[in-house]
This record gives C-alpha cells, structure tokens and sequence, in this order.
C-alpha cells in the first residue's frame, strides 16, 4: 500500500495529517490537480500521498474538497478532522 492509503500519513513540514480511503478513490485525480506536490495516483489509478515537500496546508484541504466521493481525510497534527468537516 502507498502512503497515506487507508492510514495517516505526515510530513514534518506540513500542519496536517492526510488519508486516501482507497475504497472511495475513483481516480477522478482532482486531488493531483489542486495539490500536484501532495498527491499522485497509483499503478491502479489510487490516489496516494507523496514524499518530499507538500503543498501549503489550505491548498491541500482544497484539494480534498474537491474529491467527487470525499476520499480524502484531512487532520490537524492533534487527530482533529478538518474536512470533510464533522457536525
């Protein structure tokens, strides 16, 4: 499994934590798009998280919001959920 699959993944430069829900990936490839440094797509076409430098933080909750089937999960560095948001 790729970073950030179906498990938190981190990097020391960034104040969120990321999740791709594999199961509700459809590659759509928004989340390339709007954060080109954070995120890229699998041999099966799943997104996943890269190593290296990540986009600014607001950048990558663009990019989750804008995932057809919300597969993505931003956290803060605390496990708080930023987006999707929780009621």
């Amino acid at each position: 499994m790729m970073n950030g699959q179906n498990k938190f993944a981190s990097n020391k430069d960034s104040k969120v934590r990321i999740k791709v829900i594999n199961e509700l990936c459809i590659s759509a490839a928004t989340c390339v798009i709007h954060a080109p440094n954070t995120f890229d797509l699998d041999e099966d076409g799943i997104a996943y998280v890269k190593e290296g430098t990540w986009d600014e933080a607001q950048q990558i909750i663009t990019a989750a919001a804008s995932c057809p089937t919300t597969a993505i999960i931003i956290e803060d560095l605390d496990g708080n959920q930023i987006y999707p948001e929780v009621n």
